[in-house]
């Protein structure tokens, strides 16, 4: 490494297979911190299986598995063959390493409030990513990776405290669930926390342990989350609430109840909850919800015309000649681009996903994957659709981040006569598709007739 001026080692069987890496990092906290001796073979101390990505794949991705997986090296393959390696130095250099490093230090935070310095920096980071022309869903995939490590971080810094003060470890395994726009992987600024727990069913002796250690335990993440910036949800759709923090078998029962009857009331947790991902614990766990809910939904048929319904509900806003319809709130005048657009394209290609049985809850991710398994959308199509969202994200992010640069809230109203005449052009032709795929989805699911 000291000779090549390299940070990295690529490992290889006899054959030439790929087997591990070897680090800088490595030999510092496995051999030297750990004192082993240095007569010991590499592979004690390399890392395995062995991450790594195509050259065709795009800094992004790059970026996006470094965060995720907290590497400071991807190699680069082939074919099988290794043809290079991307370091998180490579990538400093272009100047679009600064997630990376926001997500080493969230990791390395050992107290709430030194977690709330960091968290205080995702704002700047979500700047710096589009004023670099990232896409909305690239955007979106970052920044859920680090609002994850702060969640995760958090959990982690909780769960030692309820240790330290003698309640213990977890009765039983759990996962703790992001819904809403983070468990889609859209949210950029922090917006109300949408969050749930479940755990594993415990045996009847265990229960009233499992329900007092889990609710104690949402508790406190709850107001940590708060204290890094998450703001309490006005619903009290959270794991706090003891309805949205239970075992495995009542979270089967309410997406039986949902799936089954569909009062406004269900239809509305659906919204909310057909979004589940895991952020920290157990996945089985979220593996097996998600799996209750492709058993409900084979068993009720009709469920995903009730979704398409909801999707359906209200047209984008705009009027006759192509004209904005704009509508008056605290002295402005302006269109809400979630309720109007983002909104309207979610609740679509969920109510795809749903019937279609997709893990994905991405919106891009549930269009991609419609379009390949489901054959819903023609390329053409797909790519409209891809663009409507685009066009709203960036238009949304642009306008909240100047929100805050004035000093005020940020939030969704935005006046579309203020923007530039090919971003009113781009605004309309989005509206225009988000129509397309409406009357798409009165045509497939006969919403007229509910």
């Amino acid at each position: 490494m000291v000779e090549q001026a390299v940070g990295s080692v690529v490992v290889v069987g006899p054959s030439g297979a790929l087997q591990g890496i070897v680090t800088d990092r490595d030999l510092r906290e496995r051999v030297l911190a750990a004192g082993r001796s240095p007569d010991e073979p590499v592979a004690a101390i390399m890392s395995a299986p062995l991450l790594t990505i195509s050259p065709e794949a795009f800094l992004f991705e790059a970026l996006l598995e470094m965060t995720r997986r907290d590497i400071h090296h991807l190699p680069v393959v082939e074919g099988g063959r290794l043809v290079g390696v991307v370091s998180s130095h490579d990538l400093l250099l272009l100047q679009t390493a600064a997630p990376l490093e926001l997500a080493r230090a969230i990791q390395s935070r050992s107290s709430v409030d030194e977690l709330a310095v960091q968290a205080a920096r995702v704002t700047e980071a979500i700047r710096q990513l589009l004023d670099r022309g990232l896409s909305g869903y690239e955007i979106g995939r970052i920044v859920s990776e680090l609002n994850d490590g702060l969640v995760r971080r958090a959990l982690w810094l909780v769960r030692r405290e309820l240790e330290a003060s003698g309640v213990g470890e977890p009765p039983v395994p759990f996962c703790w669930l992001a819904l809403g726009s983070e468990g889609r992987r859209e949210q950029t600024l922090r917006t109300d926390q949408d969050n749930a727990l479940v755990y594993e069913d415990p045996p009847p002796l265990l229960r009233p342990a499992a329900e007092r250690y889990f609710q104690a335990f949402a508790k406190r993440a709850i107001d940590a989350l708060i204290g890094l910036g998450f703001p309490r949800c006005p619903a009290d759709a959270m794991a706090s609430n003891p309805r949205w923090c239970q075992p495995l078998a009542v979270w089967r029962g309410y997406f039986a109840e949902w799936v089954r009857e569909t009062t406004p009331q269900h239809l509305m947790y659906s919204s909310i909850y057909l979004d589940l991902r895991p952020v920290a614990g157990t996945d089985a766990l979220a593996a097996a919800l998600r799996e209750e809910i492709r058993a409900q939904v084979a068993a009720w048929r009709s469920f995903p015309r009730y979704l398409a319904k909801i999707a359906v509900s209200h047209a984008p806003p705009l009027g006759l000649f192509g004209r904005f319809r704009r509508q008056r709130q605290d002295g402005r005048r302006g269109i809400n681009l979630k309720l109007g657009a983002m909104l309207l394209l979610t609740n679509a290609l969920r109510t795809y996903a749903v019937d279609l049985g997709l893990d994905e809850t991405n919106a891009i991710e549930r269009l991609e994957a419609a379009t390949r398994v489901g054959k819903c959308f023609t390329p053409g199509e797909a790519d409209d659709i891809r663009q409507a969202y685009e066009t709203v994200f960036r238009l949304r992010l642009a306008h909240q981040l100047a929100r805050l640069a004035a000093g005020e809230a940020p939030d969704n109203f935005v006046d579309p006569y203020g923007l530039g005449r090919s971003e009113q052009h781009r605004l309309r032709e989005a509206f225009h598709t988000i129509r397309r795929l409406q009357g798409a989805m009165e045509d497939r699911y006969f919403t007229e007739v509910l």
